[in-house]
């Protein structure tokens, strides 16, 4: 089921053939559904067309002539339309505009019938060439002499040929309004009443064009992403996209906080979740520009790779170019960036997950860091308010202790860590954004801390500021070397005590982590040890949660300790079997051995392998609390969804579990409504 689609699906879908339940009824999603069949005439019609599409893989296309018509029947079904007060549809003019046609709505039991424009109830009176627009037809008002239905008619309101439309995403609504939780700005961005997750394909917002987002949370609170096209011209400030634009959620007191981009610093407009890489050999190299591009203002193409019910991954990519060499004829060559966004109803933070490709370039080319994920939001909705504190961790936890941070402000560095993350928070708006990595720094190396031409911070770890000055006369650590750049730029070293109200926020590695096939890693793991060295060649994968919350509810501990909580799973099947490999990151050929067996760091996701569309497995957390956890079920073949059981009890679909059929890959997706702790959570998964 296309991510779009379920705009029009409730809940709580339990429709069987009577359609008695209240819950809104699809009519058409890639195919006809819940009994309606094709009796449309005239010929020029096509339920499976391929592009374009609203969402999913499929829209139905109608090339008007001579008073053809799609049409739509569940004979004798007898819907009501006070049930049923609302269609809503959406239609696309193709490579016309103003195509005209009349809806039908009539009981073929009673032969009862009435019509009306349908053009009426299209913004701008009719169809657009190039673009999806919204249909909502309230058919009480629409057709007053009818009370029961089982016939919709779309036909095309002329004698000659019309250029071909398009429709898509075709359902009855149970209710006219939308659920009061879409208040507070979530108008008009979400579903009604549903707890599905929904992608808007296309849509303007703040001036580009972009996919919108909007799923359940973790407490089944909506949330929006906004992602800006990366494949066409520029927008405000120069941004290409490829990057989050805008994000909303609901704050503990219910309130919406919309999250938007800055108009300042050198990232702003572009947003949040781009790539930026610097290289070593700017000093004592050959360059032949900028040695640290801003991806944002870079074009690339855009892929809506899944579209599922509850599920959904975004991609961007682009050849980001590198134009640095250690020595020869200054040149430029363009290093392939795949970058995937991942949504799951049922859970907070989007995924971002990148992959750098260097297999055509010569081993040890580059001499470049990665400090992607990259960018500037208004994360607490205001842009106003100076930056309170922030806070990293490699092996060791740091943070800023007294506010706002500051230069010379207090710290300490002396709690052990396993799962790198970085952040900031803002205590007068109570909110915060943060980095988490999918996988503990021992397994997957992050953090720069380890500087060999500058400064070396990893001497202060396990210290406070109470151990002196960790940089250039203040307290805070040298500004050139934090592990995670952050805001570290943000800062005015001459004015060491001022402070900042730019929410840069970055990730950061190793010099040499792309490009170098030995480089020292960002791990102590004794005293004295200068630390192992790892490969960055050919090619460089990882995968991160962006956090975005308020500030006294500690999201980013508490996806940290979800991290934590993975690393520790014991997975077992006594029909169908755990994953014990998968793909080394997103868009990649080669493989990587799962650690621990089942649990794929890409997506995050503890992933079985079916048999004859079923498991039967256990988790076994051995410390900590699983909450939410997202599951992948790979060979599920089935095109229908399965029953699923936890604990020997039966949950309902939509509401205690959220699947996604990704039929392409013959995947599964789960998200499940419940949060996991012991040693056993025990799975049956049956067709």
């Amino acid at each position: 089921m296309g991510i779009a689609k379920v705009l029009i699906v409730s809940a709580l879908l339990f429709v069987g053939a009577s359609h008695t339940a209240h819950a809104d009824l699809l009519i058409y999603d890639d195919a006809l559904q819940n009994g309606f069949e094709d009796w449309s005439w005239g010929g020029g019609i096509n339920f499976a067309n391929p592009a374009p599409v609203h969402g999913g893989s499929q829209s139905i296309s109608l090339a008007g002539n001579n008073f053809n018509a799609v049409s739509m029947v569940d004979p004798g079904a007898g819907l009501s339309v006070s049930a049923w007060p609302t269609l809503h549809l959406w239609i696309h003019g193709g490579s016309g505009s103003g195509q005209q046609f009349t809806l039908f709505l009539q009981n073929t039991v009673t032969s009862a019938q009435a019509s009306q424009p349908l053009n009426t109830y299209i913004t701008g009176g009719g169809p657009s060439a190039g673009t999806w627009k919204e249909v909502s037809v309230p058919l009480a008002s629409a057709f007053p002499s009818i009370t029961q239905f089982d016939r919709i008619d779309i036909q095309s309101e002329s004698a000659g040929t019309q250029p071909t439309v398009y429709f898509d995403d075709i359902a009855l609504r149970s209710s006219a309004l939308p659920d009061p939780i879409f208040a507070n700005g979530f108008e008009g961005s979400g579903p009604p009443g549903s707890n599905f997750l929904v992608q808007e394909n296309g849509v303007s917002v703040a001036g580009m064009t972009s996919d919108r987002f909007t799923w359940r949370d973790s407490l089944l609170r909506p949330r929006v992403a906004v992602l800006a096209h990366n494949n066409g011209a520029a927008g405000p400030g120069g941004a290409r996209g490829g990057a989050l634009r805008e994000f909303r959620y609901q704050m503990p007191n219910d309130s919406t906080r919309t999250i938007g981009v800055t108009n300042y610093g050198n990232g702003g407009y572009a947003g949040f979740g781009y790539v930026v890489s610097h290289s070593a050999w700017l000093d004592g190299g050959v360059c032949n520009g900028d040695d640290s591009p801003l991806g944002g203002f870079i074009g690339g193409n855009f892929q809506r790779v899944f579209t599922g019910r509850h599920h959904a991954i975004f991609r961007f990519t682009q050849n980001y170019p590198r134009n640095c060499r250690e020595s020869g004829a200054p040149q430029t060559v363009n290093l392939p960036v795949t970058i995937d966004w991942v949504f799951a109803t049922g859970r907070d933070d989007p995924l971002w997950a990148v992959s750098y490709d260097m297999s055509t370039l010569p081993a040890g080319y580059l001499y470049d860091d990665s400090r992607a994920p990259y960018g500037e939001l208004e994360f607490d909705g205001d842009g106003s308010q100076d930056v309170s504190g922030v806070a990293w961790g490699d092996l060791w936890k740091f943070s800023s202790t007294s506010a706002p941070v500051s230069l010379n402000s207090a710290w300490s560095w002396n709690q052990p860590n396993t799962i790198p993350y970085v952040k900031e928070w803002i205590s007068a708006t109570d909110a915060t954004m943060g980095i988490v990595q999918t996988q503990p720094l021992l397994q997957q190396d992050a953090g720069g801390g380890r500087n060999p031409w500058y400064h070396d911070l990893t001497a202060r770890w396990n210290t406070t500021s109470a151990n002196g000055a960790a940089g250039d006369g203040y307290l805070m650590p040298w500004q050139d070397s934090w592990p995670y750049q952050a805001i570290s730029w943000s800062f005015d070293s001459g004015t060491p005590n001022a402070a900042t109200n730019n929410t840069r926020l970055t990730w950061g590695t190793q010099y040499g982590f792309l490009g170098q096939t030995s480089y020292e890693s960002n791990t102590n793991t004794a005293p004295g040890d200068n630390g192992p060295m790892r490969s960055g060649y050919p090619r460089q994968s990882y995968s991160t949660w962006i956090v975005l919350g308020a500030h006294s509810t500690d999201p980013v501990g508490l996806e940290v300790s979800e991290a934590e909580a993975l690393q520790t799973v014991t997975l077992t099947a006594s029909v169908g079997s755990v994953a014990t490999s998968g793909p080394a990151g997103v868009n990649r050929p080669d493989t990587r051995n799962y650690a621990p067996a089942g649990y794929d760091p890409v997506y995050a996701a503890l992933t079985f392998s079916a048999a004859a569309n079923s498991l039967d497995a256990n988790i076994a957390v051995g410390a900590g609390t699983l909450r939410h956890p997202l599951m992948i079920v790979r060979g599920f073949a089935s095109g229908n969804y399965p029953s699923l059981k936890l604990n020997g009890t039966t949950l309902v679909m939509d509401q205690d579990w959220f699947p996604s059929l990704r039929a392409g890959s013959n995947e599964l997706w789960i998200t499940l409504n419940r949060n996991l702790t012991g040693a056993s959570n025990h799975i049956v998964i049956t067709p």
